[in-house]
């Protein structure tokens, strides 16, 4: 198993932590190390994809102000989907898989090679620690699949500093599921599947993506024994296009300790299939541009219908035949021949306007 460790010397690295906790199962996501915090054999490995579909351990390690410093925190299993070298970086995509329960700090590092021991971050700081190395560690007593180990997770990381903060909410993608309307016992909807990373859809439907969201971090209490109130955060869906509509608002007020938002959302019918998707972030009350840096992508292939197609074309097809067709007939010119080539022409007409690949630049 490969452990890949995120620490907090860098905003987005603590960033990735979260994001790694909010995908959904199979969701995907990019690390990146250079070259020197890789152990030898895991770069000699990236060429020739020899690292795809390995198993491995997202892991955050804690800081120098925690009160266990360098502790390492196990956060979610993953597979590796691809990995490889760019310049002196070395970019590995992974897909997240079960949550992480019971994991030690102690059976970690027991896991790990003695050497590479040596080399794990500490507070020696050393040019040469490893983020990303190999562990003899089984993973299927631990796996979790279930949101109960995301909220012991969300909890462990919230007693670090670099979590323990103001702005700080943890959230993960429950599903996404089609609506049809009835709601009672029995009628739960059945989430949709994700393939290659990205949920498998069809236009003209209605969906619900469900997001349950942790807000662990309280104030002190003051003098008169009243905890001052949080600063407002939204959980904020956007669009990749134009195309998604919301028939929900796109920010919801993170106001609870524990809470379930809702997006519904929608493509129209069409009979061409869409690629697109939504973006979910944090953001605080009071941005104008909404930046965030937990930022979410839910990629989404949306399968179009053929039959939609097909009356398409012929509708067309008759609309631009019919009328030239009734003018030849009543002028007596209308013979075998020139139906077949009108029918042809409206059916060239209904096949431009369906499929614009067809259409003259």
């Amino acid at each position: 198993m490969i452990v890949f460790i995120s620490s907090s010397a860098r905003p987005r690295y603590v960033d990735d932590i979260i994001r790694m906790l909010a995908l959904p199962q199979g969701g995907q996501m990019q690390f990146r190390y250079s070259a020197n915090w890789l152990t030898d054999d895991l770069r000699r490995r990236v060429p020739g994809a020899q690292l795809a579909d390995e198993y491995g351990l997202v892991c955050f390690v804690a800081p120098d102000t925690a009160a266990a410093p360098y502790e390492l925190i196990p956060i979610r299993f993953v597979r590796v989907i691809r990995a490889e070298q760019v310049g002196t970086s070395y970019i590995i995509t992974l897909a997240a898989d079960a949550y992480a329960s019971g994991v030690t700090d102690a059976a970690l590092r027991g896991a790990v090679p003695a050497d590479d021991r040596k080399r794990l971050p500490s507070a020696a700081k050393a040019a040469d620690e490893l983020y990303c190395l190999e562990a003899a560690f089984n993973p299927r007593p631990h796996k979790r699949f279930d949101h109960r180990a995301f909220e012991a997770t969300a909890e462990q990381l919230s007693k670090q500093p670099t979590f323990n903060t103001d702005e700080t909410a943890f959230f993960a993608v429950r599903q996404i599921s089609k609506i049809d309307g009835w709601s009672w016992f029995g009628t739960f909807a059945s989430p949709s599947a994700i393939e290659r990373g990205a949920f498998k859809l069809r236009t003209g439907n209605r969906y619900e993506c469900q997001v349950y969201c942790l807000r662990l971090f309280e104030h002190d209490r003051g003098e008169d024994g009243v905890r001052p109130p949080l600063k407002t955060l939204y959980l904020v869906a956007e669009g990749n296009d134009d195309s998604i509509q919301f028939a929900s608002t796109k920010r919801s007020a993170i106001d609870s300790r524990y809470d379930v938002k809702r997006y519904v959302f929608a493509v129209e019918l069409e009979a061409m299939r869409r690629v697109s998707g939504i973006r979910l972030f944090l953001s605080v009350a009071g941005d104008a541009d909404e930046l965030a840096r937990q930022d979410v992508p839910l990629q989404m292939v949306f399968g179009g219908s053929i039959a939609i197609a097909f009356f398409k074309m012929l509708f067309i097809g008759v609309a631009t035949a019919g009328p030239g067709m009734t003018a030849a007939g009543l002028a007596g010119k209308l013979t075998a021949g020139v139906a077949v080539a009108m029918i042809a022409i409206g059916m060239l007409a209904g096949v431009a306007a369906v499929f614009p690949a067809f259409r003259k630049p």
